[in-house]
């Protein structure tokens, strides 16, 4: 077959004249390969745009840090485009393409190609589309292969719905000019083509579980979030469904249509939070495109080049899963980069940063300031890379929080009650434990009596939970001990724990604390020592007084594969010496606690218990010794079961909600995902001011943080705007110590809840929380003073008045329960006379105030103002 006919078989070659055929056939070329041939590699200055005639070409990203390569895809499809990443500046190949068999391409260097292009804008309106077309499937192939994360937003939604005839926003020309100059999107725009696509646009209105956009329905339009935060979700071929990005960064493209009218939408959008988002329709768009063909073009180049960057981001996440290292992938984005990135950015820091969780939460503060303040390039990649990190920045949250376990208990009193103390770590710890993905089956065969044995296979510590000076806590025992113990009993395991070795400064001052039962160690502790007496008192004390006892019989740690190692006669032996008493033992299994957090799942398997007289005479050795060795190869059998369902939960998550299950896997908590650029924003801000010592803090959402007038009204009277962005009052409790409590305030102003509401809680479910705010104040500052605003209703919710009123009214009795509380009605000032709400109020969203709501609030504060700023 001659290269005419190749050529020919293009649909962008129809209706094409003689003259521009000619050209293209003469600028042509036909390469053939042989298996494990490559056609180009990563980061070559793009040369050529291949199209593949026949054979199959791999994918693949070599990373530098290893020398490993791994495959991304495969492209088998005849015609498919190769190498249109260097028509993307810097023009140079994203990956490495390799032949897997005979195969043959057809190419056209992209400088002299490009010439034909501008020349000819018809046809290069036909030719990009059919390369962006044709892109696709690679796109859709990545995403297939890549497996949902347990932080997957688009399972959090309680209710999703379309959003039909919606909500639109009266908005200044000036503004969307303004939005679109700052997209990265339309950067290589002219300012007449923006003021153009700005006249067509309005501006989107929605609200949390709003769908914006549904995958597979036919693309309607250009969308580019203004405010607010969407979360970006794709089904794939097995049902499975990923959330791709959260998105929160103002100017960035959602969704778009093309000039091809059987375009459908490749995700879906939905809407997390009070959102407004810029929209073009399409026929606006091709209104646009035919009275100016070059700028068309243009938008075809910018629409390859937003597939490029959705390709980066999705190979690299993928990259991440199958080589289980997000740092290797996040080091390739950057790297991918370079060439435009410039040399002082700080986003070179972040590969190095990300290796050891000490300083991994300094490398998120590094992408997050680059997110919020850096250059467009910045911006971008550290969205990119936020993107990968998605668990790891789960699992960075629960390491903070076990760094606050430790020193919050470390640090108390020495003379706290071990009842207390332990009270204190368990409540820590299942904070801690809403981190990251677990499941327990077997809850039924928990016995009655709280004061049993519990025994555990032991399992080695992740180094990845490692404490800067060394201390690592037994996961699993933690797990058993707060998520099973206390929430069945309402009272935490006492543990026996081996004494300190030499280098251990820390472990017998921490344990200690807790009133645990102390050995020197289990292959030492030796029947008729008084050692071993002692162990046997304490512990039979324990059990006698109706404490949980916690005992790994292993005496050492496992890892999951290795679980359980050889079981000492211990435990077995103090139940049996408890004849007239004998407690029940209840094996409990764990699995996966000796892994990473990230991607990985908690597994936990409840035995039925048995009372060992049912099993062996203690007092037999000859028998004991031959039942612990049996019993070792039936927990073995326990162990593979543990792991069966972990892979078993991975794949099906709904599995977890089977009756008899306890499981976060289905309702994992989503705020550190949803709300931490927020609340990195408004310290990345604090940062840089000053503030004198014990300021009154103004704590809450938007309503806060936009207070316009804060600084000129507040400021003298030693005030602080601790408000961020579309928070709840559950963000509010759970954010609480980070951000109130280094501040120290004499008195507190709360403003929080219309999110909740707007996000269909009933008053009772805003009123629990508030309540559960109210409780940590008492706790980390008892008797400041606090003020409760009145939850406002804006134009926007005006249906959900009356939930509004309600909860207003359980405020105002509970103000009047506590001790130097008040609450103070703001709501009413923004009402006419006939109690209808006051539209000039608000922005043009109809739902945040404006300057004059404002004025009108801080008039109204300042009120009280002896009982907010009294010293």
């Amino acid at each position: 077959m001659d290269i005419t006919t190749h050529i020919n078989a293009f649909p962008f070659m129809a209706d094409i004249d003689a003259e521009l055929a000619s050209s293209l056939t003469n600028l042509a070329s036909i390469k053939t390969l042989t298996a494990g041939d490559i056609l180009a590699k990563q980061f070559e200055i793009g040369q050529n745009i291949y199209f593949l005639l026949e054979g199959e070409v791999a994918i693949s990203v070599p990373l530098q840090d290893t020398g490993k390569s791994y495959n991304v895809g495969m492209i088998s499809n005849i015609l498919s485009p190769i190498g249109w990443s260097a028509f993307r500046h810097p023009s140079r190949y994203a990956t490495t393409f390799t032949a897997t068999k005979s195969s043959k391409l057809l190419y056209w260097p992209i400088v002299e190609l490009q010439k034909i292009l501008n020349a000819n804008l018809p046809f290069a309106s036909q030719f990009l589309q059919f390369v962006y077309q044709e892109s696709l499937p690679v796109l859709t192939n990545v995403q297939n292969q890549t497996r949902p994360f347990f932080s997957n937003e688009s399972l959090a939604f309680e209710e999703t719905r379309p959003l039909i005839d919606s909500e639109t926003q009266v908005h200044a020309l000036k503004d969307a000019i303004s939005l679109l100059n700052y997209a990265p999107f339309c950067e290589t725009f002219t300012q007449a083509e923006i003021h153009t696509l700005a006249k067509k646009s309005s501006i989107l209105l929605a609200h949390q579980g709003d769908i914006l956009s549904q995958q597979d329905q036919p693309a309607n339009g250009l969308y580019i979030l203004i405010k607010g935060k969407v979360v970006i979700s794709y089904q794939t071929d097995s049902g499975d469904i990923i959330t791709t990005r959260t998105i929160s960064r103002s100017g960035t493209v959602l969704a778009w249509a093309t000039q091809n009218k059987e375009m459908k939408n490749r995700t879906s959008i939905i809407s997390s939070r009070d959102s407004s988002v810029l929209f073009i329709k399409r026929d606006d768009l091709l209104e646009i495109f035919e009275d100016n063909p070059k700028f068309s073009v243009k938008y075809l180049y910018r629409l390859i080049w937003l597939i490029g960057a959705h390709l980066l981001a999705a190979r690299m996440r993928y990259l991440s899963q199958i080589a289980n290292d997000e740092v290797l992938a996040v080091s390739n984005v950057i790297d991918q980069n370079a060439a435009l990135l410039p040399v002082s950015s700080p986003l070179y820091k972040v590969s190095e940063l990300l290796k050891s969780a000490i300083t991994t939460d300094e490398a998120f503060g590094v992408l997050y300031k680059c997110l919020h303040f850096g250059c467009v390039l910045e911006r971008t990649i550290s969205g990119m890379c936020l993107d990968i990190l998605k668990d790891l920045q789960r699992e960075n949250a629960f390491y903070r929080h076990l760094q606050n376990v430790y020193d919050t208990i470390n640090n108390l009193p020495k003379e706290t009650p071990a009842l207390d103390a332990r009270r204190l770590g368990t409540e820590l710890f299942k904070q801690a434990f809403q981190q990251v993905p677990y499941v327990v089956k077997g809850l039924e065969n928990l016995p009655q009596k709280a004061g049993s044995l519990f025994i555990y296979n032991h399992l080695l510590g992740s180094p990845t939970n490692r404490l800067p000076n060394g201390f690592r806590f037994s996961m699993d025992a933690q797990f058993i001990s707060s998520m099973i113990i206390d929430k069945q009993y309402g009272i935490s395991g006492q543990r026996v724990v081996r004494r300190s070795k030499e280098s251990e400064f820390w472990r017998d001052d921490f344990y200690g604390k807790f009133g645990n039962i102390f050995i020197n160690s289990w292959e030492g502790l030796t029947k008729g020592t008084p050692e071993y007496d002692e162990f046997i008192k304490q512990s039979q004390d324990t059990l006698c007084q109706n404490f949980p006892l916690m005992i790994s019989p292993e005496g050492q740690s496992f890892s999951t594969q290795q679980s359980p190692g050889a079981l000492l006669p211990h435990a077995f032996e103090l139940a049996g010496s408890m004849e007239t008493e004998e407690p029940w033992i209840v094996p409990i299994v764990v699995a996966n606690f000796d892994k990473r957090a990230d991607h990985n799942l908690y597994t936990v398997i409840i035995k039925p218990a048995f009372k060992l007289s049912s099993k062996v005479d203690y007092k037999d050795k000859k028998a004991l010794a031959e039942f612990l060795v049996s019993y070792q190869e039936e927990y073995k059998g326990y162990v593979n079961e543990a792991v069966e369902l972990s892979r078993e939960i991975r794949q099906y998550p709904i599995f977890s909600g089977k009756n008899g299950y306890r499981s976060n896997v289905m309702s994992l908590n989503q705020i550190d995902v949803e709300f931490e650029s927020d609340v990195r924003e408004l310290e990345f801000h604090l940062a840089y001011q000053e503030y004198k010592e014990q300021p009154v803090a103004f704590y809450g959402s938007s309503t806060v943080r936009l207070w316009n007038d804060f600084t000129h009204n507040f400021r003298d009277k030693n005030a602080i705007n601790l408000g961020f962005s579309g928070a709840t009052l559950e963000a509010c409790v759970y954010y609480f110590e980070r951000i109130i409590l280094p501040h120290k305030p004499r008195s507190l102003v709360i403003y929080a809840g219309d999110n909740d509401i707007g996000n269909h809680c009933n008053s009772n479910k805003v009123v629990d929380l508030y309540i559960e705010l109210l409780q940590k104040i008492d706790r980390h500052l008892p008797g400041i003073p606090v003020t409760l605003i009145s939850i406002k209703c804006s134009p926007t919710r005006l249906k959900m008045r009356k939930t509004i009123e309600l909860t207003n009214n359980q405020l105002i009795r509970l103000a009047k329960t506590r001790p130097n509380t008040q609450y103070v009605d703001l709501f009413s000032t923004l009402l006419d006379k006939h109690g209808e709400i006051k539209e000039n109020l608000f922005e043009g969203d109809k739902l945040h105030l404006n300057s004059k709501a404002y004025e009108l609030w801080s008039t109204k504060l300042l009120e009280t103002e002896s009982f907010i700023f009294q010293k």
